[in-house]
């Protein structure tokens, strides 16, 4: 792999983005009580975030089937729709997640959305 020409160190945090990706999450709920962002915000706002970046991913996993399958690879065709399989299984599970959410909970910062 041959070095890019930025003089600084990549690390897991620069590559990955990270102090961009954590300062996404940007609530418009105020907790009438505390003045903070309504605690639930944030959970909504990160499961949707992440839905969203599995639906990139599927994308480019449907992409490459569609290449693999014009040149006749079948076999990795096959491991591509696995993992589009396994995805879709996770995004699913989110849901989980999402249902610890109470009615009232949802309520309280649901009038922020647009």
């Amino acid at each position: 792999m041959t070095p890019t020409p930025d003089s600084t160190e990549l690390t897991y945090g620069s590559y990955l983005k990270v102090p961009e990706l954590l300062s996404l999450q940007q609530c418009r709920s105020t907790d009438p009580e505390t003045g903070d962002p309504e605690h639930d915000e944030t959970l909504f706002i990160i499961i949707h975030q992440v839905y969203e970046l599995w639906f990139k991913q599927l994308l480019h996993e449907l992409d490459a089937i569609v290449e693999l399958l014009d040149t006749d690879q079948l076999g990795a065709a096959r491991h591509h729709l696995k993992r589009v399989l396994k995805i879709l299984k996770t995004l699913v599970g989110q849901v989980d997640i999402l249902e610890t959410m109470t009615p009232v909970e949802f309520a309280s910062f649901r009038e922020f959305l647009a």
